[in-house]
């Protein structure tokens, strides 16, 4: 072998090693004095619990720093959907988070949106189901945001074989910001500087190994339910593996749902509201499938203002 490349492939090599090894320096288990933890795992993905939140997403070493990027939504709106054999004529709509911004929906191409929910809303229930008619397709816009110039987005989807959809809203402005830590020594821990950020790095042992694991799972659960979900005809989610489906269920073609070999009762899909428990039932789940926007345009509409729900206090005009 040519001495010059031999000389440049040793260089290289030890260059990589140097690398690793600040990699290996920065991997592991952190705790906080407080009920906050965080993993930053070999394979660049990062998990942070803290204060009943949960946020993960992909770090990186740019100089002296480390950096940990936030897995954000893409688009404010998200929707999921599935075929449902009930519903007969039009399409209904599950809204979650709608009512934590100034929200509005109408029909694709329309000049005029209809608030989802009045203005200053207060005192919810869990009842935000609206059916539609016809099949057309629709669209979502929120408030202006200081960000944006002076139209809105609107975000368009097209029903196509669904009928029966969830929609989701995240407000941007909450979107985790990414975390920048400077590395100092070389090895010394990035993530506490003694003042604003104190974690410290946790031994191994078999405890920790264990919390390790479950913390990567909860991670791969996360990264894989963004695409589907299975909800109860109350639309309560689960997590399939805590209820046993590939042993519990089966899937019922006319239903277009997974049916408990235990716990069904029939026609719950149809009149949950008759089963005791209903909400937390698990005797039927639905599939929904994430659907991506057939479009997003900035254009200016008009604004209903009777809203599609109302949550009033008692005695508020």
């Amino acid at each position: 072998m040519n001495k010059r490349l031999l000389r440049l492939l040793t260089l290289c090599l030890c260059s990589l090693s140097g690398y690793a090894q600040d990699q290996e320096a920065i991997t592991g288990y952190y705790r906080s004095p407080g009920p906050s933890i965080l993993l930053v795992d070999r394979d660049h993905h990062f998990y942070i619990i803290a204060y009943a939140t949960f946020i993960h997403g992909r770090w990186t070493v740019e100089g002296n720093r480390v950096k940990l990027i936030p897995k954000n939504p893409e688009h404010p709106f998200e929707l999921y959907g599935r075929y449902n054999p009930n519903i007969r004529e039009g399409y209904r709509i599950k809204f979650y988070g709608f009512e934590k911004n100034q929200t509005f929906i109408g029909k694709a191409g329309s000049d005029t949106m209809q608030r989802v929910f009045n203005l200053d809303p207060n005192c919810f229930d869990d009842s935000y189901v609206h059916q539609f008619p016809g099949a057309t397709a629709f669209s979502f816009a929120d408030s202006l945001r200081t960000d944006e110039p002076g139209q809105r987005k609107t975000y368009t989807f097209q029903p196509r074989k669904h009928n029966d959809f969830i929609a989701v809203y995240r407000d941007p402005e909450k979107s985790t910001k990414e975390m920048i830590f400077d590395i100092g020594g070389g090895t010394e821990n990035p993530f506490s500087d003694g003042a604003y950020v104190s974690l410290e790095k946790a031994e191994q042992d078999e405890k920790l190994k264990q919390e390790v694991m479950e913390l990567r799972e909860l991670g791969r659960k996360n990264r894989n339910e963004e695409n589907v979900f299975f909800c109860n005809p109350s639309y309560r989610s689960f997590d399939t593996t805590a209820v046993s489906f590939q042993q519990n269920y089966t899937f019922n073609k006319a239903k277009n749902a997974y049916v408990s070999k235990h716990n069904y009762e029939k026609d719950e899909e149809i009149h949950p509201e008759k089963k005791n428990n209903a909400y937390h039932s698990i005797g039927i789940l639905f599939k929904y499938e994430k659907i991506a926007p057939a479009g997003i345009v900035a254009t200016p509409f008009k604004i209903q203002e009777k809203s599609l729900f109302t949550a009033k206090c008692g005695g508020e005009e």
